[in-house]
């Protein structure tokens, strides 16, 4: 079902991006800081959002990369807190010796 929607939504947005590329093929100067070109509207909105996911995908890996290196970590600490705790369950039970005052 989810996946249907994936689906459904990929190919709504690609008809939307068709129709507003058909309808906006007017040029445009564009001026940015080494020089500057001409463009066309689309063309300029397709170029800024794939800069914009790009620019997005790498600022969200530091925080991916942290995440996975704390996820290690604490997977470390969990094997050996379990390896403490098998070890104890190993160990002999020893009854305590119990003096009666007499």
């Amino acid at each position: 079902m989810r996946q249907l929607f994936a689906v459904i939504l990929f190919i709504l947005l690609l008809v939307l991006s068709t129709v507003f590329a058909l309808n906006n093929d007017q040029s445009l100067v564009v001026d940015y800081l080494l020089g500057e070109t001409e463009m066309s509207i689309s063309s300029l909105v397709f170029w800024s959002a794939l800069i914009g996911l790009l620019l997005g995908v790498f600022a969200m890996s530091f925080g991916l990369v942290k995440t996975r290196m704390q996820l290690k970590r604490t997977q470390k600490k969990l094997n050996k807190a379990q390896q403490e705790l098998q070890n104890l369950r190993t160990l002999p039970v020893q009854d305590p010796v119990y003096k009666d005052k007499a």
